[in-house]
Parts: C-alpha cells; structure tokens; sequence
C-alpha cells in the first residue's frame, strides 16, 4: 500500500522525510548514513533537472547541490560565494529538501526543494562536498566548480563507520579531474592540493560588509558588562582546555559563545557552560550575527592548532573586524599573518590579549574596519569569475 502522504503529491511526502530525518539527532543520522542503499535513496528523492535551459549567450545559471547547509542558517562561505555571483549577474538556484515552499529572494536568488525546479542544462554546478559528484551526470552541458574550503580531515568524525565508497576522500580525488574550475579557500589549502591539479584557483574567504557594520542593533540577550565573544559552533576545532583556563583567569569578563554545539564535544561545552561567567546561546539566524557582534568587546577565535586549522582563515575575523571588534586568536597561519590581529598559544598571554584589545581606545577600533574592506565577498569572487571567462565557461555557448 503506498503510504498516506504519497498519495496526492509525491513531492509533499518526499519534503516530510526530510524534514523528519532533520529532526533526528546528529548520531542517529550518521547511523543512517551506514546503511547499504541510503545513498542511493537520498540521490532519488533529490530528482532530475527539468526546468528550462538558459538562452545562447546569457550567463549561465548556478546550481548549489544539496548539503546539509540552510540558506539562513549559519550562513557560510558558500552562500556568501554564490550571493556574490548572483550579484555578478548570475541567477542562483539554491537546492534544499528541507524547505516548505520554493521561494525566489532579491538578486536572482532562487531557493528550491528539488532539483527539478534548476535548468536541466546549461548550467555552473557548485559544490563543496565531494560525495555530491553521484548528483552531476543529471546536467547537461555542465560546469563544475569544486570549492575545496576546510581539510578534508574535517569530515573523518562524523564517517567513522561509514562504508569507503561514501566517504568525502572516496569522491574527492575524481571530482578534483571532473571540475572545470578548482578554488582553495587558503594559500594553505592551495600548496596541499596543488599536486593534484596544478591550475588551482585561490578564493579566500571575506565578509559581508553591507551586514557586519560598526552601527545598528545590538542584540538585547547578551549577558551585561563587557563580553568576549565567539559565533559559530562548537566543535572539535575548539581549544576547550585554552577556554576553561582563559575563562578562569578572567573572573569578571562574561564570556559568550553563539551557535550549535556539535554532538562529538557535547560533554565540553556542557562544563564550559557551568562557568558562572559563561553563556551558550542558540545558534542565530544569519541576518541577526551581526547584531551579537557589535555587542563583543573582544572576539576570539580559540581553535585548536594542527593540521586540520592550519588551512583554516574564520570568516568570523572579517566579520569582527568590520564590525569594529578587536580580535585575539590562537595562532592561526591566517590570524598570524594578519596585522590586526593579537595571536596567544597559551592561556596567560591569550588572557593578556584581552586585556589590552578591551584597552583599545575608540578611534583605532574604528580603524580596524579597513582591514575587512580589501575581503568584500564581491572582490574574493572575481579570480573565479575570471577564470570561468578566460575558458569560454561563464556563457552558453
């Protein structure tokens, strides 16, 4: 008997299972993630390409293949990359099955449920998870953009278990030869691959100047008196031993972190919570991060070292940065470079940090909005729209 939600729109029960499996916790979607076929079921749902080609000569239209990112949630690099394009004249067609209804945002941004609603050829595919290649043969006449933004190390975690065949390192390797254009988010990232293909193309990552500014709401949550803040999650990447021993040090200063807390470090930030001076908010709507930000004195960014965040530059720098915010880090190859930002490896100099970013006076946390303004997404985008013309891929042919 076919279930009770297939039978008037097939598409509407398709949607409820994925916003069902959504729901379910981190560990109980990897367990699904293991069994046999579970790939092939989820490349099903997502459908075929149907919508109609793009006209000779006009821009050709890009594709986001479905991950596990929102459009309005945690807004990441690559929906940064792609309103960049969108502004460049691209339309966008950002697929996502958990959605309730197909939307079309300002600026040729179109956000769907399914693949069918995307052109079925024509089109620039754009991708950042390799396993994500089975979805590629659905296009004709494609262009592939492989956008190679964290160390692939980053995934091992959550695939412990997982059969060879759909690992991000399985699918890695062919999609690096498929791909038309291959960007690196780090000069890092760029030498480690480069022996697999030589014309690697370096994005790095930027702000949204136009959201991260110096004036406008502050976020009416945030704990009183002077706050050293973080937005993102809280993962493996953190350096909780670092944060336990800064936190203590510095008794008087509230300490906020805003955003998920990944289920692999639950245990972690669960003691970090029960400081006094500690307060772990939800993860936030895309549109109100800033709002949190222009309420940091301090941002930090107290990642682990090792090889994974070598490669690593946090788009929270920027964003910091623009907003005004002093920024101490740990020493980052990206945050060591930078000039604007304080780097400490122990927890007596990383609390010394603070210090002297909550002595900065007014008019140089003014100035620190100019070390931002060179990483506008809509200038990081250029040396791939370049790229894309220099080959003859950016039109319909």
């Amino acid at each position: 008997m076919t279930p009770i939600f297939y039978r008037r729109r097939p598409t509407e029960g398709l949607t409820l299972l994925h916003r069902l499996l959504a729901r379910l916790p981190a560990g109980a979607r990897n367990l699904l993630k293991r069994i046999p076929g579970a790939a092939q079921l989820r490349d099903r749902l997502y459908g075929h390409p149907s919508g109609p080609a793009p006209s000779r000569g006009s821009l050709r239209p890009v594709v986001y293949l479905p991950t596990w990112l929102q459009w309005e949630v945690m807004k990441q690099r690559p929906q940064y990359l792609l309103e960049a394009m969108a502004a460049a004249g691209h339309e966008v067609w950002f697929v996502d099955p958990r959605l309730r209804t197909d939307q079309t945002l300002a600026d040729h941004i179109h956000l769907v449920r399914w693949l069918k609603a995307t052109p079925r050829s024509g089109v620039i595919l754009y991708t950042h998870f390799a396993p994500t290649q089975t979805l590629i043969d659905r296009y004709e006449d494609r262009v592939v953009i492989y956008d190679l933004l964290d160390d692939l190390a980053i995934y091992e975690p959550n695939e412990q278990g997982m059969p060879a065949e759909r690992t991000v390192r399985h699918h890695h390797r062919p999609l690096v030869e498929e791909a038309d254009v291959v960007i690196a988010s780090s000069p890092v990232l760029l030498e480690r691959h480069r022996a697999e293909r030589e014309d690697l193309v370096l994005v790095e990552n930027g702000v949204d100047l136009d959201r991260f500014t110096m004036t406008g709401p502050v976020a009416r949550s945030l704990a009183d008196g002077p706050v050293v803040g973080f937005h993102g999650a809280l993962a493996s990447w953190i350096d909780f031993e670092l944060l336990d021993a800064v936190i203590r040090l510095r008794p008087a200063l509230q300490f906020v972190f805003v955003g998920p807390v990944d289920p692999l470090v639950k245990r972690e930030a669960a003691e970090l919570a029960a400081l006094p001076n500690v307060h772990v908010l939800p993860a936030q709507p895309s549109d109100r991060i800033a709002e949190f930000v222009r309420g940091f004195r301090v941002g930090i960014l107290p990642f682990v070292i090792d090889e994974m965040t070598d490669a690593v530059t946090p788009l929270k720098m920027y964003e910091y940065l623009a907003s005004g915010v002093p920024v101490v880090a740990t020493p980052l190859p990206a945050c060591a470079r930078h000039p604007a930002v304080q780097t400490a490896s122990d927890a007596h100099s990383f609390a010394g940090g603070i210090d002297d970013a909550l002595e900065m006076p007014p008019e140089e946390r003014a100035g620190l909005r100019a070390y931002s303004e060179e990483a506008n997404w809509k200038q990081r985008v250029v040396p791939v729209l370049e790229r894309l013309d220099q080959s003859g891929l950016r039109t319909v042919p």
